[in-house]
């Protein structure tokens, strides 16, 4: 069947000479993985669509049944500013593409967990300074739509930890992506790995992500 949705994207891999397989997560059936033909000969101009992140309008041809899709139409459904020129962001985009590879599943109906994504993504485009709690702040946000809400601090920290985290976690929560939050790298590179294990053990996944190290380095 053909269907609009709109996708967020994820990651893609070449597949023979010109070809690519690339995740998507669709709006419509959560995450899906789609073969594009011919995208990567010398007269294709559209290798650029497919950006980890970039949000996407497309037409797709969906089948219930296991396996790779096919896309119909693609094109922009929002043009980032900063996202892919800014080397910090880059590094943040690799890490939340990473990170939502890991967590998304095939689900239908997906609007929710989708607008949320989208419209963060939007917002961080748009922020010129004062985003290096971004991905932070983010993760918590969406440990709701994923029913593992990050409600306050004890719920990544427990009861015995130090004040400065539980503090930090607290202003993450309560805070939208726009106010300042003091923070240093430790402190950061503290909470992401308390992030990671609260979504490991309540999905019951592995989550092991390549581009951790390097956002740690990142925002020193």
């Amino acid at each position: 069947m053909i269907t609009k949705t709109r996708g967020i994207v994820l990651n893609y891999i070449k597949y023979g000479d010109t070809s690519i397989i690339c995740k998507i997560y669709t709006e419509q059936f959560g995450l899906q993985s789609y073969i594009i033909n011919g995208i990567r000969n010398s007269k294709s101009k559209n290798i650029g669509l497919f950006q980890p992140l970039n949000i996407l309008d497309l037409v797709v041809y969906h089948k219930k049944t296991p396996g790779l899709q096919r896309i119909k139409e693609s094109k922009l459904d929002y043009a980032y500013k900063t996202l892919h020129l800014d080397m910090k962001k880059i590094s943040v985009c690799f890490f939340l593409s990473e990170f939502l590879t890991r967590i998304s599943q095939n689900d239908d109906d997906q609007k929710d967990n989708f607008d949320f994504i989208k419209d963060s993504l939007i917002v961080f485009d748009r922020l010129e300074v004062n985003y290096s709690n971004f991905h932070i702040q983010f993760l918590i946000k969406l440990s709701k739509y994923f029913g593992i809400d990050i409600g306050n601090s004890k719920h990544l920290t427990g009861e015995n930890v130090k004040d400065g985290i539980s503090l930090f976690v607290d202003a993450c929560i309560n805070n939208s992506y726009e106010v300042k939050i003091k923070s240093n790298n430790i402190l950061r590179n503290n909470v992401i790995n308390l992030i990671i294990e609260h979504y490991s053990r309540n999905l019951d996944i592995n989550i092991n992500l390549n581009s951790t190290n390097i956002l740690k380095e990142i925002f020193n």
